[in-house]
């Protein structure tokens, strides 16, 4: 699950890294929302929520969302200066 640190975590980075070059303030980094989501499988898959680790989603509906996340969450944006420009903003809000 690294995938979800390191989207906002390269945000961050790279806004930092341009941040230090011109000599301005960085921004901090912090990690609030934290999920699993496991595949495990022609069994379905897990969804969790949180540091705990709160079952949100099993099976099917679990599968359903890890192939979404796998499809299309985690892909780079389209190959579109302002979007790409716009997705590296570190202060995106994480649904």
């Amino acid at each position: 699950m690294t995938c979800q640190h390191a989207i906002s975590l390269g945000r961050h980075a790279g806004n930092n890294v341009a941040a230090h070059i011109l000599g301005v303030a960085p921004t901090p980094y912090s990690q609030p929302k934290y999920v699993t989501c496991l595949d495990l499988g022609a069994w379905g898959a897990v969804y969790t929520e949180g540091w705990d680790r709160q079952v949100k989603l099993i099976k099917e509906e679990a599968k359903a969302l890890k192939t979404q996340i796998n499809t299309l969450w985690i892909y780079p944006p389209a190959a579109d200066r302002a979007t790409a420009l716009a997705s590296a903003d570190p202060m995106i809000p994480v649904a």
